[in-house]
């Protein structure tokens, strides 16, 4: 019945708590829209106007389009009381009846860690990302990295996940017929072919708002055992996902920075307030979720290969790869202009320095060598 389901999120005035209570009256959207007006009333006490609007149907007709477009482009739309429901995300007050899901991933299994930031992170704070997350990846492989698809820390963590092995999934703020940035298009593309995923509440034709960043938020936090921030100013957008990660009886976790450093701000007021548990490692993670690391395996013996830097020896990226430092941020611009090479030709060879975890890209097209 998942034209009823679409249906249902489809009305004015039907957000998630109403559509949580009117499924709990009801049993299921196909019941809710079997009834009468009088009865929807009567049952769940709904304004008369809304409870006409939703015994007509108005809203069946586009949902029937949307569930033809999500077929036709790969895309899974599940209900809440559907087994393929993620779990984690029933067990919050809030949560959306629908998700719209592009990957495969099974959304109950494993382990899942929540990792936000700020946008505009450090060197230091994108490192030390990718460091935890590497390190959480050693102790538990089985887990899934969660995060915004955003700049900064979000698309840090994404990067680093995929890079350790891990799968990870990025929840965004729009239908899945676009990725903003258009400049993660790539990443989210790499995300579910490597086992991860793209979610959304949002059907297509959605127009996003900034409301909508913040419902975001509430999957993003609902999704995680946890929530980890790195790097946040003193009224970040992070604090928010913390917040609602903490209402949601989440552990909430931080990483400590300079305290000379504003983007180091929120994190440091996480600690100092007890809002959350200070880690700086991945066994401070994995201690703090009360996670069992995996046993250890005997590693395989293989063959030695060639590190990336041997199979780039002589190549246009080696040349461009010997102009990125580690501690200062080098603009695409300025790359373009010391090695010679135009910006069109420049593009793609940054994008192959970055899967193969030498660089990391930082917001505004800098880069810096890991």
């Amino acid at each position: 019945m998942l034209v009823d389901d679409i249906a249902l999120t489809l009305y004015p005035g039907v957000g998630s708590r109403t559509a949580i209570h009117l499924i709990a009256c009801f049993g299921s959207a196909e019941r809710l829209f079997a009834a009468t007006a009088d009865e929807i009333v009567e049952r769940a006490e709904l304004r008369p106007d809304l409870a006409q609007r939703i015994s007509r149907r108005e809203y069946h007709e586009r949902a029937a389009k949307e569930v033809d477009s999500i077929r036709r482009n790969g895309i899974r739309a599940i209900d809440s009381l559907s087994p393929d429901y993620p779990q984690r995300l029933r067990e919050c007050s809030d949560y959306p009846h629908v998700l719209y899901v592009s990957g495969d991933i099974d959304l109950n299994r494993g382990r899942w860690l929540t990792v936000v930031g700020t946008r505009d992170c450090t060197v230091y704070g994108a490192g030390v990302c990718e460091r935890i997350i590497r390190e959480v990846a050693g102790l538990c492989p089985d887990t899934v990295v969660v995060s915004g698809l955003a700049f900064g820390i979000d698309i840090a963590a994404h990067r680093a996940a995929m890079q350790a092995g891990l799968a990870t999934v990025g929840v965004v703020a729009h239908p899945l017929d676009r990725i903003y940035p258009r400049e993660h298009t790539r990443d989210a593309r790499h995300m579910v072919h490597e086992g991860g995923a793209v979610v959304t509440e949002f059907c297509s034709g959605y127009k996003t708002e900034r409301s909508s960043f913040i419902c975001r938020n509430r999957i993003i936090a609902g999704l995680g055992d946890g929530t980890l921030v790195v790097e946040s100013h003193r009224r970040g957008g992070s604090l928010v996902t913390a917040g609602m990660a903490d209402g949601y009886h989440r552990i909430v976790m931080a990483v400590p920075g300079r305290v000379s450093d504003s983007s180091s701000d929120g994190t440091n007021g996480l600690i100092k307030s007890l809002k959350a548990q200070m880690v700086c490692c991945g066994q401070d993670v994995v201690e703090a979720l009360n996670w069992q690391p995996a046993d250890p395996v005997e590693p395989v013996r293989k063959p030695a290969r060639q590190s990336p830097i041997d199979i780039l020896a002589g190549s246009p990226e080696e040349a461009v790869l010997q102009l990125i430092g580690t501690d200062v941020p080098v603009s695409s611009e300025e790359l373009s202009l010391r090695s010679g090479i135009a910006p069109q030709e420049l593009s793609p060879l940054l994008l192959e320095l970055e899967f193969s975890g030498l660089i990391r890209s930082l917001r505004g097209s800098f880069y810096v060598r890991c």
